[in-house]
């Protein structure tokens, strides 16, 4: 079974009313893709092959990743399930960027939901790597950038992928815990026997 955990980077465009949007509705434009891919072991739930990439599709300072979009077309045509946190927005943004995926999905940001059962806690992604003691976002990286109105394709392309690469890793780490301490159950019984519905 192959687990693609994705997250997206994009420009943002000032709203008419105040505040920003970066839906891809709007002249935006898709700036990375970061992913990591988990082949699960047929025979052991713990064992896999992990691959993780970071790609280019707009900024201000780098070129696009050579074939970036056959790259990521390529693992998502590998994945049996994709996980993200909201994953609906990156979803929205891959599809408006031609890519094609009509697999199962899990959101974290949805499952943690489900847990909170009616209590009032955050459900942002920063929240539950903090919650499930695992590696946290790289919020500080961008947060001042961000507030000075910079989109993702101004701010430094270091910072970006470090950024892009610890999102992807602490969704990744937060399904996990969710899938094996919470809802008790892996992968392979939730995806391929469809226990979850």
């Amino acid at each position: 079974m192959v687990i693609l955990t994705f997250d997206v980077e994009t420009t943002h465009m000032p709203k008419p009313n105040g505040g920003y949007t970066p839906l891809p509705y709007f002249g935006n434009q898709l700036v990375s893709v970061g992913y990591k891919m988990f082949k699960e072991h047929p025979r052991v739930e713990t064992a896999g092959v992990e691959t993780d990439g970071y790609l280019c599709f707009y900024h201000e300072d780098r070129d696009p990743t050579p074939r970036g979009f056959e790259q990521f077309q390529e693992v998502l045509d590998e994945a049996d399930v994709v996980v993200g946190h909201n994953v609906k927005f990156d979803l929205n943004w891959i599809r408006e960027a031609n890519f094609k995926y009509d697999g199962p999905v899990y959101d974290t940001m949805v499952a943690e939901y489900l847990l909170a059962r009616a209590r009032k806690w955050s459900l942002s992604l920063e929240a539950l790597a903090k919650r499930y003691e695992v590696s946290e976002k790289k919020a500080d990286l961008t947060k001042d950038y961000l507030k000075e109105g910079k989109t993702f394709a101004q701010i430094p392309w270091e910072i970006v992928e470090e950024y892009g690469i610890a999102d992807v890793q602490s969704t990744w780490e937060v399904a996990c815990k969710q899938v094996t301490e919470k809802y008790k159950t892996t992968w392979r019984e939730m995806y391929e026997n469809r226990t979850i519905r």
